[in-house]
């Protein structure tokens, strides 16, 4: 649904960047900065503000306010209405299966979150562009299974409904519902709004692997996010340990993750368009095989497995490539990533053994 909004939004204008201190708008906030813009980013507890603050060094283009209910139109328009953005970044939302109570916390916070921040943005005034985050889950039919012969791309939908999510056998069905059905209610709502001065880019990334920025290195592996936790389970497994079974096996890095959400902002044709983030499929036992192959200490934390045995022929595909010529991306390797990523979560481990431990959740 491309509008005709064409003006690239270039620094030194001011975005907002909703879930301030989650691990991809981290990245957000840093690559921004790093190209002249201004920030403002939103987190839901005072606790949290200073913990942004200090992760970007007390950058002084980036000043951080509070949105305790991510739902709320009104919460976000008190607080972003001082100094409203051109831009937001939408990256708040609730991502947990710590529930039985589906619909009220995940289904719910995710439609209504989808829509809070659109309807804070045409009641602000000033505000061209909208990324939404959301996830391969709201590209992929969970329920068609493995099928080999499938390629997804961003023209694909899954299937899932709010009702769904609602009626969900279990927590991951219910989180990939919720994701779907948000989704859904963020061009709903656009195509409910014509003319509201502001159009929407979607943003559906895989698996979100790579390094943590240096002042939000969590304190143990405990406390890892949900995605470099898969990565963590295999390098630390042990030689001689089974490969974990993959799971989830789309990925991308969180440097182009990144870079694709401030590309957005730059390139006047992704107006209303939807994007899959994917370097492509991975397996376990290749993040275990090229783990070993980068690995300059603690080789002998990785399984061996069954080197050179991929999974890639057993499963569907995936074709980013619309995504690469439209936003100019390259994406990183898993080589490249592990580099960057073994080393600390290795440091991480042994700084939560000697109880030095310092840096942040995320």
């Amino acid at each position: 649904m491309p509008s005709s909004i064409v003006a690239p939004i270039l620094p030194p204008s001011l975005v907002a960047v909703t879930g301030a201190n989650g691990f991809i708008a981290q990245h957000c906030v840093a690559t921004l900065l790093s190209q002249g813009y201004k920030v403002i980013g939103t987190v839901r507890s005072h606790s949290k503000v200073q913990q942004v603050l200090d992760t970007h060094a007390q950058h002084p283009d980036l000043s951080v306010v509070v949105v305790e209910d991510i739902t709320s139109p009104d919460s976000y328009l008190s607080a972003l209405q001082p100094n409203p953005p051109v831009a937001i970044f939408h990256l708040a939302a609730p991502f947990h299966y710590n529930t039985t109570n589906f619909e009220q916390d995940l289904v719910i916070p995710a439609v209504k979150g989808s829509t809070a921040i659109l309807e804070a943005a045409k009641l602000l005034g000033g505000v061209k562009r909208i990324v939404h985050t959301n996830s391969f889950v709201c590209i992929y039919d969970a329920e068609k299974g493995a099928q080999p012969e499938k390629v997804y791309t961003a023209k694909d939908w899954s299937p899932l409904t709010y009702e769904d999510g609602v009626n969900a056998p279990n927590a991951p069905t219910a989180y990939r519902a919720s994701k779907a059905a948000g989704e859904r209610a963020a061009w709903k709502w656009m195509d409910e709004n014509l003319g509201v001065g502001f159009d929407i880019v979607s943003l559906n990334p895989g698996m979100v692997f790579g390094a943590f920025l240096p002042g939000a290195r969590p304190i143990s592996p405990a406390h890892l996010n949900t995605s470099n936790e898969i990565v963590w389970n295999v390098v630390s497994a042990g030689r001689d340990s089974e490969v974990p079974p993959t799971r989830a096996p789309v990925w991308v890095s969180v440097k182009d993750t990144a870079l694709a959400h401030v590309k957005t902002l730059q390139v006047p044709e992704a107006s209303g368009e939807r994007y899959l983030l994917a370097a492509g499929v991975y397996c376990n036992q290749e993040i275990a095989d090229v783990a070993r192959e980068v690995a300059s200490k603690q080789g002998h934390r990785i399984p061996v497995g069954s080197p050179g045995v991929r999974e890639a022929e057993n499963h569907f595909g995936v074709d980013a490539s619309e995504t690469e010529k439209a936003l100019g991306i390259r994406w990183q390797g898993l080589s490249d990533m592990l580099k960057e990523l073994m080393p600390q979560l290795f440091e991480i481990e042994e700084k939560s053994k000697q109880g030095s431990g310092s840096g942040t959740t995320v």
